[in-house]
């Protein structure tokens, strides 16, 4: 047989073989530009929503103007407040600027800067703290395990200095620490429970790059609340100041402490004083806005296409410091808006039922995706898939993951890539993550929209929508059109 005729039968059996796509309507493509997606992203990083905390006044805003957008677009309410969710959630607001002074051993108070130098953890209790302070390395009192950074050290009335991660390294044969032990939550109960008062973590900063300035975060783990028990993430070159002994003192009894798998913990000749004010609430509600087109097919209409997104952000402490959260997630979030348009200006309804999500509370631990997922608009059972948009505006290209645990959905997307704009990379990854998680381990097929080079200003101030690149963030959200279309049509399953 000859080359050319061997050719032409591998071209044949490809074309056999591929999959058959539904065309996405150009009336719908039209309404994906990078201005009309910006602008939303400009919305809802505003000041005004101050950061879109869950549950707070900035959070419900932003979701009752995105109830409007799925009206104004005549979806159907999918919430049991019309298009609004909603479910209660722990809940956590600062009152006033925290504020952080330190002194070393000559008792010269330094004021620290929130933002640069320190941040309130999202769940941090209130309190008024002048104290002095003790280094407790990692901060884990595990004595069952063969290790306890307390052992030996009094840290009655003090606030207690302690790294951010756990050790690589597992005591004995343990393989791992316990359950949880990482969390804000549980080390500021390790350090309660000995005696200590507050809490301040850090970062050391990684070999040849630089440390990483404190972040907001509402990530606290299970647990009860330490309501009066202030937790503060500082910078590493303030933990060096309140260690004493100069640059790259907190790498090297990081250093020490992994080496010999033994406690450094040691009393400082440092003080420190904080102060902050937050409202407490173990039950407070939040919402999810949903949307709902219903589709066209007799059969198929029973089938819901799930595209979602987190609304939420970390918030605001005090009127000194906002998160705005324009990649994180208000990309997303705006991105789900001008789907849900693209859809409905298609010019005829699709086969399947899609049902449109704005999830709350992602930050906190996925509780909108996992309320949802268990109450949902039609059965996870005849869901075909589960799209999720997370930080998809900001880097230099496009990565879809979970491909490999629904590799036929992701070679779907990638080959539409490959017929458009081929700027989608083959790296993907196994599961749901983020708000797919629930989907994924419901059994729903997912995908999860995201970019390269995503998080240069992850839950920092800096995350700002000038930072955003805008052709990449229009060209994601049209290959995620063409996808969701073709699902939405009938492919895919």
């Amino acid at each position: 047989m000859s080359t050319i005729r061997i050719a032409s039968c591998i071209a044949v059996l490809l074309l056999i073989a591929a999959p058959v796509f539904a065309q996405a309507p150009d009336a719908g493509l039209a309404v994906i530009t990078a201005d009309k997606l910006l602008a939303d992203v400009a919305h809802l990083a505003d000041p005004a929503l101050d950061g879109r905390l869950a549950g707070s006044p900035g959070y419900v805003t932003a979701a009752r103007w995105a109830a409007d957008r799925f009206a104004s677009l005549g979806l159907e309410p999918g919430g049991e407040d019309g298009y609004l969710q909603w479910f209660d959630i722990e809940y956590n607001a600062f009152t006033a600027t925290p504020t952080l002074a330190v002194a070393g051993a000559d008792g010269a108070f330094t004021d620290c800067a929130i933002g640069a130098d320190f941040t309130a953890r999202g769940f941090s209790g209130s309190g008024d703290l002048s104290s002095s302070v003790a280094f407790v390395g990692y901060g884990l009192s595990q004595p069952d395990r063969g290790y306890d950074d307390y052992a030996g050290l009094d840290v009655t009335g003090k606030i207690v200095l302690c790294f951010k991660p756990n050790p690589s390294w597992a005591p004995g044969d343990s393989t791992t620490w316990a359950p949880d032990s990482q969390t804000p939550r549980q080390k500021s109960l390790v350090a309660q429970a000995h005696g200590a008062i507050g809490l301040l973590w850090f970062e050391t900063a990684a070999p040849g790059k630089p440390a990483r300035a404190p972040i907001g975060s509402v990530l606290h783990g299970p647990g009860v609340m330490p309501e009066r028990f202030p937790q503060l993430e500082i910078s590493e070159a303030v933990a060096e100041n309140l260690l004493g002994a100069g640059a790259g003192e907190a790498a090297r009894l990081r250093g020490l402490i992994d080496q010999a798998k033994k406690p450094q913990s040691r009393a400082l000749e440092a003080t420190a004083k904080v102060s902050v004010y937050a409202d407490y609430s173990a039950k407070h509600p939040t919402c999810n806005v949903v949307g709902v087109l219903r589709g066209s097919d007799p059969q198929l209409a029973a089938q819901a296409l799930v595209i979602g997104g987190h609304l939420d952000h970390v918030g605001r402490q005090g009127p000194g410091l906002y998160f705005p959260g324009a990649n994180d997630n208000a990309s997303g979030a705006s991105a789900v808006l001008r789907l849900a348009e693209a859809f409905t200006r298609a010019g005829t309804r699709p086969a399947r039922t899609v049902v449109f999500v704005l999830f709350s509370s992602e930050e906190s631990g996925l509780e909108g995706a996992k309320w949802h997922a268990a109450h949902p608009f039609l059965p996870l059972k005849d869901t075909p898939a589960m799209f999720n948009l997370d930080c998809v505006a900001c880097g230099d290209s496009i990565q879809v993951g979970s491909g490999k645990t629904s590799p036929e959905l992701w070679a779907r997307a990638r080959a539409l890539d490959e017929a458009g704009d081929r700027f989608m990379v083959t790296r993907t990854w196994a599961d749901g993550g983020a708000d797919a998680t629930p989907f994924h381990q419901a059994g729903v097929k997912t995908l999860y929209w995201v970019t390269t080079k995503s998080y240069p200003h992850l839950h920092a101030p800096a995350d700002l929508p000038g930072t955003l690149n805008g052709p990449l963030y229009e060209k994601l959200v049209r290959l995620c059109f063409r996808t969701a279309w073709d699902v939405a049509m009938g492919g895919g399953s």
